[in-house]
């Protein structure tokens, strides 16, 4: 049976920290394998996003397979709507895996063909496990591999990464306070804390959200006021409000997240490129995973 993993759920307590650990002692994460070497992955993409399309292909081109990808042009979405059991018939007898972004994966949960190949939710509005375990793995390595009494904070809007994180917090202990603009629903965010048996602290202002963390992330700002853009922002000033050494890591690709002041995103304390990295690392091992431990 093909194993998939569109939550944190799907990998469990000890997958994903096997997952995690295993991502970290790959010596150099952009080595290349023959793992994949004569499988076909397939990049069913309902939204644009270069970062992840960039992430995923070097993944599976650097283990030896190919990809093929499917943005937004056309009307697979239709297809795969009305004619789901031809079209999953089909895409079946073809790939051996499948990457799903932009796009709800409880829907995928409810479709209605059992497919033959694992698939991958390699991010979506409620949830984005591979990024959650990517800045876990982050976190560990300058918190001295243990992350207990360690303080997260997010600045920003919902997003899949955010909700992924929630759910890390059955299996990592660390702690996590959230600053929701005001046209954010908060409600989800507790439903989600709710839901894994967590207790997310939800903040007023990006200073409370900054008080005393180890880990500061720049959440999306997709539903910013123009008016409050230069207030919900990640600058020096406010990571004085951090712990000493505190970092900064992105919580949505570029273009979508808050601001970051750009002598503090080039600094030491900003964890971008270790974020990439460690992406490039999650990807390879949830392949291992879903081919290898089924």
């Amino acid at each position: 049976m093909a194993r998939h993993v569109l939550s944190l759920q799907d990998l469990g307590e000890s997958g994903s920290w096997l997952l995690v650990q295993q991502a970290r002692g790959i010596p150099d994460a952009r080595s290349h394998t023959d793992f994949m070497t004569e499988r076909m992955a397939m990049l069913l993409f309902a939204q644009e996003s270069l970062p992840e399309r960039l992430c995923i292909t070097a993944a599976v081109r650097q283990m030896g397979g190919s990809t093929l990808y499917q943005g937004t042009v056309g009307e697979w979405r239709e297809e795969l709507d009305q004619h789901q059991h031809q079209l999953m018939g089909v895409i079946n007898y073809y790939v051996d895996c499948m990457y799903l972004y932009g796009f709800p994966a409880r829907i995928w949960e409810k479709r209605e063909v059992e497919v033959e190949f694992p698939v991958i939710n390699a991010g979506s509005p409620d949830g984005h496990p591979a990024h959650a375990l990517a800045d876990i793995a982050c976190m560990l390595k300058y918190s001295k591999d243990d992350l207990s009494g360690v303080r997260v904070g997010w600045i920003g809007c919902t997003n899949g990464t955010l909700f992924s994180l929630i759910e890390g917090m059955q299996y990592f202990p660390y702690s996590l306070q959230v600053a929701l603009p005001p046209r954010n629903d908060r409600e989800p965010v507790l439903r989600a804390a709710a839901r894994h048996g967590v207790k997310v602290d939800i903040v007023e202002t990006p200073e409370e959200a900054a008080e005393g963390v180890n880990y500061l992330f720049a959440g999306c700002r997709s539903e910013l006021d123009i008016h409050d853009e230069p207030h919900w922002r990640i600058t020096e000033k406010l990571m004085e409000k951090a712990a000493p050494q505190a970092h900064v890591l992105l919580g949505s690709q570029p273009i979508r997240a808050i601001g970051v002041e750009s002598g503090l995103a080039l600094s030491p304390r900003s964890l971008l490129l270790l974020q990439a990295e460690n992406r490039l690392r999650v990807h390879k091992r949830l392949l291992h995973w879903v081919f290898l431990e089924s």
